[in-house]
Formats: structure tokens, C-alpha cells, sequence
């Protein structure tokens, strides 16, 4: 499968960036960071992206992971710390999709999308977001254009 270049490499590109501390025991046996260590950066610039982007507007509902996709553009190097910057990309009728990168110093060097469903914790069905989270996000994505 082609690298996705509609995800952008550039920092600035990204509203929302989370250091991340490599730990020895990230490495492989090729003495770089293993992919199961960058999955769970990802999930730090994840969490850290969403709890910025909507705060404490989420109590009644959640968000479940449906769709994640990861593209490894050059390898990581212990020891560092690297940022994983994370931003909106699109809106749907019960999701969104974000876009996250991870960079090591100048260098981008994983880019990930990621579709998060907004989720009836007692239905265990998708729903749409609320009416404040749709306005809410609808704000978000007209601050982009």
C-alpha cells in the first residue's frame, strides 16, 4: 500500500503536539523503536488531541477507535523524545477523522489517520454527537479553511 500524502509532514500543520519520552525497552532487535511502541505514541498524541480539542464536552457519550492507519517514513532512535502532533481533518455525521504525525527533531517520521465513531455507552451503538460537540466541531473545521 502507497505512504498517504495527504497527511501533512510539517509541524505546524498539527494544532496539538505531545511529547513523548522513548524508553530502552522500546527497542527491537534492530536497535530501533518497534512498531508496537510507535502504536502506543500514536494513542498518547491521541488521547492528549481529543481530551484538547473537546475538553469535558464529551460526559454523556463516547468515542470508540473504528479505523487506524500507519505509515512508517524513517525509523526512531533511541534515546530522545519525540512529539506526536495531532489535528482535525474531517467531520462526518457520527465520526470524525483525525491526523497525527510523529516527529524526531526535524524529521518526520511516522504519519497515522485515524477514524473515531462517537459511541451510546448504553445502546453500544454509534450516534451522533450531541448538538454543542456537532456546533463545536463544525467551528473547529471552518477555522481551518
Amino acid at each position: 500500500m502507497p505512504t498517504d500524502k495527504t497527511i501533512p509532514r510539517e509541524r505546524g500543520a498539527y494544532s496539538f503536539l505531545t511529547p513523548v519520552t522513548l524508553r530502552y525497552s522500546d527497542q527491537d532487535p534492530n536497535q530501533h523503536i518497534n512498531n508496537v511502541a510507535i502504536t502506543a505514541y500514536l494513542e498518547s498524541g491521541r488521547v492528549g488531541f481529543m481530551h484538547n480539542l473537546f475538553g469535558d464536552r464529551l460526559p454523556d457519550s463516547r468515542m470508540v477507535l473504528a479505523n487506524m492507519t500507519v505509515d512508517y517514513l524513517q525509523e526512531i532512535l533511541y534515546p530522545d523524545t519525540v512529539e506526536v502532533g495531532g489535528r482535525l481533518a474531517a467531520v462526518g455525521g457520527r465520526s470524525i477523522t483525525c491526523q497525527y504525525a510523529i516527529f524526531q527533531g526535524d524529521k518526520c517520521c511516522v504519519v497515522s489517520q485515524s477514524t473515531n465513531v462517537f459511541f451510546n455507552p448504553e445502546t453500544r451503538r454509534s450516534m451522533e454527537p450531541p448538538d454543542d460537540i456537532r456546533q463545536h466541531l463544525d467551528e473547529q473545521m471552518a477555522a481551518l479553511t
